[in-house]
């Protein structure tokens, strides 16, 4: 069995009442293991306080095969499967196994380094970066490209088309709503500005529970495909059709 990072004995505390390893525990084992990881790479927790970053989830998947008893030990492995070349974003496989080497369970999980401070997601300093890519990989490990982050271009007044003119109004000219818009309104004009002035929607679906930023994403994906100009058009319709109410 290669790649196993931790290795321990099953403790009557984390028996459910079946006497079965329960749920939460498999989540601890895996976690542990990729710490141990980090640990042998330099990724002490002094360093992490140090450099004021840390690894958070998004998402987390336990597939259970046997049951683990009291009394039985687990080893646990770990390959990365996913990871930008600044190390922002990434991906683990990891197997539970018995004492018995059966494997018992399948855990792979998705992540991302955040600066703790800021509390925003950010690479790892390039040093960093290069030991981070030093874990183990499985045999279809993906090596993303870090995405590059387009920057809305502003223009010279006198450079501008008529339509892009009357759609820098029309974002003036929300601020003359009389009313607070709504939820709905919001996420319109939002979606129409982002789509009119970036083009198809271009970041990564955000964590599940982050219901304010799923919805602005929702809201910028279903323009999809809209081209710039006609967005602008609609947003200039939409603010139109807001002041005559």
């Amino acid at each position: 069995m290669e790649n196993v990072f931790y290795e321990g004995k099953v403790m009557w505390s984390q028996i459910d009442a079946n006497m079965h390893l329960r749920h939460s525990a498999y989540a601890d084992f895996a976690a542990q293991a990729r710490l141990e990881i980090l640990e042998k790479l330099g990724f002490d927790a002094n360093l992490l306080e140090k450099l004021k970053i840390g690894p958070i989830l998004f998402r987390e998947e336990l597939i259970y095969m046997r049951e683990v008893r009291p009394n039985d030990t687990v080893k646990v492995t770990c390959e990365m499967t996913h990871c930008r070349k600044d190390g922002s974003r990434w991906s683990f496989s990891q197997g539970l196994y018995r004492g018995d080497d059966v494997q018992a369970a399948q855990i792979n999980v998705q992540g991302a380094w955040v600066d703790m401070e800021k509390r925003k997601l950010i690479g790892l300093p390039p040093e960093l970066a290069i030991k981070f890519l030093d874990i183990p990989k499985t045999k279809d490990f993906v090596l993303e490209d870090v995405p590059e982050k387009k920057v809305e271009p502003t223009k010279d007044k006198n450079t501008m088309t008529n339509l892009e003119q009357s759609f820098e109004d029309a974002k003036k000219r929300v601020l003359e709503l009389t009313e607070k818009p709504s939820n709905d309104v919001m996420l319109e004009l939002y979606a129409l500005n982002k789509q009119a002035t970036i083009g198809d929607i271009n970041i990564e679906k955000p964590a599940m529970f982050d219901f304010v930023a799923a919805a602005k994403f929702n809201a910028w994906s279903s323009k999809k495909g809209l081209s710039q100009e006609d967005a602008q058009q609609k947003y200039i319709d939409y603010v139109d059709g807001l002041l005559k109410k």
